[in-house]
């Protein structure tokens, strides 16, 4: 399972570096995407992507599928969750009552889900603010090294790439040395011919 899984990430990502050639707009791509993964605005991750792929000039495809592979309905409860807590951090470090400034329907939301579940503290700032800021500094973070990623990649590919033309010229010159006594056999046979 783990390889078939593997197999399929390595010809994914040969299909996305193989559609775009420069290796910039590759990783802003993805740096994108990880943003918008992370990007609290729930709902509008689709729209966000056609939106910067035409703003920016990205890759759309990139920027949907890095998105879409980090921020899925098995794991939009961790991202969000983690955009939450990074966001209560920040505002608690600076000193700022965050719950006070909920608007009216997060406080009713905080109310049912504490009645039902017993957990009933979530802000709207600390979710907003912490999602934009994981969502920019870990796009930021990881452009380095997706870049050196898909570079590697890239150069492997053109290696590949480079190898199999060079099985090919050997294939179509053993074929040509097979098939040249047949096709002056042809030669022959067809210069017989215009001579009767």
């Amino acid at each position: 399972m783990i390889t078939t899984i593997t197999h399929f990430g390595r010809k994914l990502l040969a299909r996305l570096i193989s559609y775009e050639r420069c290796m910039h707009t590759l990783t802003l791509s993805c740096c994108m995407g990880i943003y918008i993964a992370f990007s609290p605005f729930v709902g509008l991750h689709t729209a966000m992507v056609f939106l910067f792929s035409w703003i920016f000039a990205l890759n759309f495809a990139v920027m949907l599928a890095v998105s879409m592979f980090i921020n899925n309905p098995w794991t939009m409860m961790p991202v969000y969750g983690a955009g939450h807590f990074f966001g209560d951090q920040i505002l608690s470090w600076w000193g700022v009552d965050h719950y006070e400034w909920n608007p009216s329907w997060i406080i009713s939301a905080n109310s049912w889900i504490k009645s039902h579940i017993g957990f009933g503290g979530i802000s709207f700032w600390a979710f907003m603010i912490g999602g934009n800021i994981l969502g920019i500094g870990l796009s930021l973070g990881c452009y380095p090294m997706i870049k050196r990623l898909l570079s590697a990649a890239k150069a492997h590919g053109k290696k590949r790439v480079a190898q199999t033309v060079i099985r090919s010229k050997r294939a179509v010159k053993k074929l040509a040395a097979k098939a040249k006594p047949l096709l002056n056999k042809v030669k022959q046979r067809v210069c017989k011919q215009d001579v009767q």
